[in-house]
C-alpha cells in the first residue's frame, strides 16, 4: 500500500505503470488527471457517494490490478487487512478482477481526504466509504485500476527469473541503473556491437 499527498503521485512511477506519463500531461500539458490516465490507456472511474454504516461495508481485493484512488472531495475511512484473514466471499461481477471477502471492520484504518492518495495493491484487502468521526461524509474520487499484466510481453525471450519478467519497459528501466548489466535478451546483440566496435578499431 502507497499513501501520500497527489502532488507526490509522481515519486512513486517505478511501482505504478503509467503513471508518470499520466501526471506529467496533467502537469505540463494541462490535461484533466483523468483524461491523461485514459489517454495512457488506463481505465479511470469517477465515484461520488457518502460514506455508509459498518454493516453495509464489504472488504475487496483484486488479484493483478492496483486500485489508485484520488480523493478529489471530502473524507473517508478505509480499512486495510492482509485478505488471507479474511473470508472469501462471491467474485467481482462481470469478469472483473478480484472478489469480495467477509468480515467486519478491521485492521488499519485509513484517512483518506482531498488532496491524498492511496494505493491498495494485490492481496490488500480494502473497505472504503467509513464514516469520519462516526460522521456521514460526502467523497469525490477517481478509482485508476492499474493493470499489472497489461505491459506483458508474452513472447519475452529473457530465460531470467525476474519478477520483472515480460515488463520490458520496467526490464529495461532497471538494467540502465549503474552497475547493471544488459537484459539478457540483449546481451547477444551487445556481444555483436561490441565485437564491431573492437573490430573497427
Amino acid at each position: 500500500m502507497i499513501s501520500d499527498k497527489t502532488e507526490r503521485l509522481n515519486h512513486y512511477r517505478s511501482a505504478l505503470p503509467g503513471v508518470d506519463k499520466a501526471v506529467f500531461a496533467h502537469e505540463k500539458k494541462g490535461i484533466d488527471i483523468a483524461k491523461a490516465f485514459t489517454n495512457e490507456g488506463i481505465k479511470v472511474i469517477e465515484k461520488a457517494y457518502d460514506t455508509r454504516e459498518d454493516i453495509n461495508r464489504k472488504f475487496e481485493e483484486h488479484f493483478h490490478t492496483v486500485d489508485l484512488m484520488i480523493c478529489l472531495e471530502g473524507e473517508e475511512t478505509i480499512h486495510v487487512q492482509d485478505s488471507n484473514l479474511l473470508k472469501a466471499g462471491e467474485n467481482l461481477p462481470d469478469g472483473k478482477d478480484g472478489r469480495k471477502l467477509n468480515g467486519e471492520p478491521q485492521g488499519m484504518a485509513l484517512h483518506l481526504k482531498a488532496g491524498h492518495f492511496v494505493a491498495f495493491f494485490p492481496g490488500e484487502a480494502h473497505m472504503v466509504a467509513g464514516h469520519v468521526s462516526n460522521k456521514k461524509t460526502h467523497v469525490k474520487k477517481l478509482v485508476v485500476k492499474i493493470d499489472l499484466q497489461r505491459n506483458l510481453n508474452p513472447n519475452c525471450p529473457c530465460t531470467s527469473d525476474c519478477i520483472r519478467h515480460g515488463i520490458c519497459a520496467e526490464c529495461v528501466v532497471w538494467h540502465r541503473q549503474p552497475n547493471n548489466s544488459l537484459p539478457a535478451c540483449l546481451r547477444e546483440k551487445g556481444k555483436i556491437l561490441i565485437e564491431k566496435a573492437l573490430n573497427n578499431m
